[in-house]
């Protein structure tokens, strides 16, 4: 399951871990991510939560994150992005071997 975000991520406090999709509605490149983002969200089900943020309607919270290419994916731990986003991803794979790497990085921050 993927949930759209109205708030910061910093929201998140209490998520172990979540990735957040910034993407904006009229972009060809965000609808194409949906598949991925989604079969992600269900085969990691027990390690990560999506959520997807409107980068355009929510604006302000996009720019404090530096968002200025869509989709982009950020992964929180407790509310706090971790670095290096995903950009653009264009393959399930590369967005798969992302996150894993996300995961792993995660698990050695207390």
């Amino acid at each position: 399951m993927v949930t759209e975000l109205e708030s910061d991520p910093k929201s998140l406090k209490t998520v172990q871990s979540a990735v957040v999709v910034f993407y904006a509605t009229w972009c060809a490149d965000c609808k194409a991510s949906e598949e991925i983002e989604f079969k992600l969200a269900e085969e990691f089900k027990d390690q990560v939560v999506f959520y997807r943020l409107d980068a355009v309607n929510l604006e302000e919270i996009a720019d404090s994150y530096q968002i200025d290419r869509y989709p982009t994916y950020i992964f929180f731990k407790k509310g706090k992005p971790l670095r290096g986003p995903l950009v653009e991803p264009v393959e399930y794979g590369e967005a798969k071997n992302w996150l894993e790497i996300q995961i792993e990085k995660a698990k050695r921050i207390r």
